[in-house]
């Protein structure tokens, strides 16, 4: 199954995933997502904050999210003051491997005696339901807005066996309708459960808020940042100015600045960038419009300077990204 797209014909697929083509480069999500890591570690940058995920970690995605995935896994050695890689040696500068006492090296081994391999990038897997941002518009309704907000603060639990085994038994119950090909009520079957999870989850946090991650940065200041994130978001095909978003939110753009810089460690003009390219990369590899609609729809002055814009970005043409 792609993680690109959903086709016309799907409003929501459960399957599983090593998330590959989120680890060549951040992503724009097209579709919302429920996520539990089932296998390896990994971590998880969503919308410019890093979450953890191993085994039973579960996450929430939703469509306009930025992620991209980093797999734990890479074998380090000690280094050196310079940078080199060093190994253990013996006395006369040899370096060394553990050995048995016949004189074999011997791998690392798991507590039953299975020999075990540094973990590469695909020993990492997730269990995704993948839905349609119809079926989140439509869960979404009868939701308050602070239900919503919360998830998109809120969204991973790593530690909390009760969340686990609500998705296990979520993913296990749709699963059986997901198999039977005849069934034609999927999509209303997916809306019923995204809205007792997002409901539940929600009403779990607040009788457990022991379980809320402790936060660097105040209330506050996490709460523009999303504001800011939702605004890009919806407006990002408008405007391309700090102070457009600034004014939006009825702050200056210098405090903005700070906001965005305490949280991501960047300007919110390289965030509006980062965030458009990205968009208008998915436009050019996924849609038969002309350079010059994609100009317009933009909000570009002309074809020249969204050229002359995106080159500076990627060092690309948008002809060289479609073709």
């Amino acid at each position: 199954m792609e993680l690109s797209e959903l086709s016309s014909q799907q409003e929501a697929s459960l399957f599983l995933s090593g998330l590959e083509e989120w680890q060549e480069g951040p992503q724009v999500l097209t579709y919302g997502a429920i996520l539990i890591c089932r296998k390896g570690k990994a971590r998880l940058n969503v919308n410019y904050k890093d979450w953890e995920l191993y085994e039973g970690a579960v996450i929430t995605l939703f469509p306009n999210d930025v992620v991209e995935l980093k797999v734990d896994g890479d074998c380090k050695s000690p280094e050196t003051e310079n940078g080199d890689c060093k190994s253990p040696q013996t006395e006369n500068g040899d370096c060394k491997s553990p050995q048995t006492e016949n004189g074999d090296c011997k791998s690392p081994q798991t507590e039953n005696g299975d020999c075990k391999s540094p973990q590469t990038a695909n020993s990492f897997q997730a269990e995704i339901l993948k839905y349609n941002p119809s079926l989140l518009r439509e869960a979404s309704l009868q939701l308050e807005q602070t239900v919503y907000s919360s998830l998109r603060e809120d969204r991973c639990r790593q530690d909390t066996p009760v969340v686990t085994n609500i998705i296990n038994g979520m993913f296990g119950l749709l699963k059986v309708y997901f198999d039977q090909s005849e069934c034609t009520c999927i999509s209303q079957l997916v809306l019923c459960q995204l809205k007792a999870f997002f409901i539940g989850f929600h009403e779990y946090l607040q009788r457990n808020p022991q379980y809320r991650p402790d936060e660097v940065k105040s209330y506050r200041v996490r709460e523009l940042f999303n504001r800011f994130m939702m605004l890009l978001e919806r407006d990002y095909k408008i405007s391309r100015d700090v102070n457009y978003y600034a004014a939006q939110m009825n702050i200056s753009s210098k405090y903005l600045t700070n906001i965005v810089s305490q949280v991501t460690g960047h300007t919110p003009k390289t965030i509006i960038d980062q965030y458009v390219i990205l968009q208008l990369k998915m436009h050019l590899k996924r849609t038969t419009q002309s350079i010059k609609e994609m100009a317009w729809e933009f909000h570009f002055a002309d074809v020249s300077f969204f050229c002359r814009y995106f080159k500076k970005h990627t060092g690309l043409t948008p002809q060289q990204i479609r073709s």
